[in-house]
């Protein structure tokens, strides 16, 4: 099904999240492997110990309030957990991220908070509407078991993420780091603990709100990579404490690569370098975390297993979520420029419409001659698709890197499209011939000629009545 940009792939109940602000992560180090916070990381960023209103802490998170999300939140797995998830429009905010001085010292409900107050240092969910990218969590909250699994519902554990790079390829990465480690966890008895940090890397050339859509824009940084590193400690055999990492571009194809945490360092530190943040080297894990033995080759098997592994059926397959973020980022970036079948601006005081004719059109240029119309798509509905259905209300048609024009009519089904809703239009740019307009002509799919020498193509409205 579809997957909005302000949602992500999980869903979760009404919760209150609390969390603490602090200077130092010593109360809640128990989420770092040796109780030592990942260095090279931004030292001004803001130091969160992620808790509820009642109980102890669930995990760190280390929050840039110059990017406005987290760089990092570091946790440890729960085996007994269970793997279900889905999404909850009850996310929150902290008020000490924004306004220091508040008393304030826990996480009140986004809906509850002054929304103006708040967006100063952090991210809110408005930032992410109609942008293409989900909230996507650092800390994943599957990997925790009832009031931890809410605890990770806060913006402060929040990233933009494209949305086919979060719901097909990173969450299934995320499956099987947890099933993966669960059976390891059983397989030693529970005699070890699997210490585990996200993160970013922001891309200092990438923010949004895009300004297309937004009076507000480039607020919330875009990270260009999101990583993960993993380090398992056995308690008492070490020979069976191993580490490992991987990185993936925030992109709808993903290119996620599994690699030893030595190299994630350098990977981390190179890209750091040159977004100028910083010039420190990235360590996350004490001496790597017995990088030396090196079981990377056993991990590799595992994942090999889920690049190989097709996708649920209740899913969409991949290229169809990549299309999405495709679709909805060009979507939402044009709604107010109005691009046209060729490719130029609608002119600002002369939105796609109709104007009287049978078909979409708008002026491009501010002569009235020939070439200064042209004909568009609405951004939210009129567009039809050669099976006589509408296109989805939020996916108008068109090319998406395609050679031919196209649009989901429905959460499970694309099909060519026409640039405008009318008796004359033709899939791929093409106009029916005056003498025949669009119908089903005795056949069982719309279609009509396209000129006199009885060439034709599919079409989009039933007007053979």
């Amino acid at each position: 099904m579809f997957v909005p940009a302000l949602l992500t792939c999980v869903v979760l109940g009404a919760f209150s999240a609390h969390a603490k602000v602090v200077t130092s992560f010593n109360e809640c180090s128990e989420f770092f492997y040796k109780n030592t916070e990942p260095e090279g990381m931004n030292p001004a960023a803001k130091k969160i110990c992620q808790k509820l209103e009642f109980g102890g802490f669930y995990y760190v998170s280390l929050y840039s309030v110059v990017h406005r999300i987290p760089l990092y939140s570091a946790y440890t797995l729960d085996p007994e957990c269970s793997s279900t998830a889905g999404t909850t429009e009850n996310w929150h905010v902290e008020p000490q991220i924004s306004q220091p001085e508040s008393q304030t010292d826990y996480m009140v409900q986004e809906k509850d908070s002054d929304g103006n107050m708040m967006k100063r240092n952090q991210a809110i969910s408005s930032d992410y509407r109609d942008t293409g990218y989900d909230r996507g969590h650092l800390n994943p909250n599957t990997f925790h078991c009832k009031e931890g699994h809410k605890a990770t519902f806060t913006l402060t554990n929040a990233v933009p993420i494209d949305a086919g790079f979060n719901c097909i390829h990173w969450k299934n990465w995320e499956s099987m780091l947890r099933s993966f480690l669960k059976s390891r966890l059983e397989s030693d008895g529970g005699s070890a603990t699997a210490f585990i940090v996200t993160g970013t890397v922001p891309d200092a050339n990438l923010q949004m709100p895009q300004r297309e859509i937004s009076e507000e824009p480039e607020r919330v940084t875009v990270p260009s990579h999101i990583w993960m590193a993993v380090c398992y400690k056995h308690h008492s055999d070490d020979t069976k404490s191993f580490s490992f990492g991987y990185i993936g571009e925030n992109k709808p194809e993903g290119g996620i690569s599994l690699m030893r945490v030595s190299d994630l360092n350098d990977e981390l530190s190179r890209l750091y370098s040159e977004l100028s943040m910083t010039n420190q080297s990235i360590n996350i894990f004490v001496g790597d975390c017995f990088g030396e033995n090196d079981k990377l080759n056993e991990v590799q098997g595992m994942f090999d297993k889920l690049i190989n592994l097709p996708v649920n059926q209740g899913d969409l397959m991949a290229t169809d979520v990549q299309n999405i973020s495709r679709t909805k980022r060009f979507i939402r970036s044009s709604q107010r420029s109005y691009l046209t079948v060729r490719g130029y601006s609608c002119r600002h005081d002369h939105p796609c419409d109709t104007y009287g004719e049978d078909y979409y059109w708008c002026w491009t240029g501010y002569g009235y001659f020939a070439d200064s119309w042209d004909y568009c798509s609405p951004p939210l509905s009129g567009s039809k698709a050669k099976n006589g259905e509408y296109c989805h209300s939020n996916y108008a048609c068109d090319k998406y890197g395609s050679g031919y024009r196209w649009c989901y009519t429905s959460t499970v089904k694309q099909d060519m499209c026409c640039t405008y809703d009318g008796c004359l239009a033709a899939v791929n740019d093409k106009t029916c011939w005056s003498a025949h307009p669009c119908g089903y002509h005795g056949y069982s799919y719309l279609w009509c000629y396209i000129d006199d020498e009885a060439n034709w193509d599919y079409c989009c409205t039933d007007c053979d009545q």
